[in-house]
């Protein structure tokens, strides 16, 4: 099960999201601003992070930038969801309007955990491939 970080400094839109993301099937943990997204990041490496743009103590751009230069933590995706225009970031993988559909919200998440799970898979053993051909 994928472990998705929900960052965000509206309580509403994080119950939402996180409903929507436990209706699909992955572990949630929240956050309420950049600070403690990181903490919790450091805690439990995520399999991706959406975060909100504007939130106190540390935004989301400043998360971004964390995220992909900690050690143990670059690499991780991020979508980014704002209610406006969001620069582009490194890191970001997919910039969500906050007023999108959640269908176009699941979408995104989905094919982000995917493209990260395939890039993360192991490639396979020579010996193992060898034999499959054989059977």
């Amino acid at each position: 099960m994928s472990t998705i970080l929900l960052v965000d400094d509206e309580p509403d839109l994080q119950e939402l999201y996180t409903d929507v993301l436990e209706v699909m099937g992955y572990q949630v943990i929240h956050a309420h601003d950049g600070l403690e997204a990181l903490e919790k990041a450091r805690q439990q490496r995520p399999d991706l992070v959406v975060t909100d743009w504007m939130m106190p103590r540390m935004d989301g751009v400043e998360l971004c930038h964390h995220l992909l230069h900690e050690p143990g933590l670059e690499g991780v995706p991020i979508i980014l969801h704002s209610s406006r225009r969001a620069p582009r970031i490194p890191g970001v993988r997919m910039t969500l309007s906050k007023s999108c559909p959640l269908n176009e919200f699941e979408d995104a998440v989905a094919q982000v955990i995917d493209e990260s799970t395939g890039e993360a898979m192991p490639p396979l053993n020579p010996l193992e491939s060898s034999l499959g051909a054989q059977h």
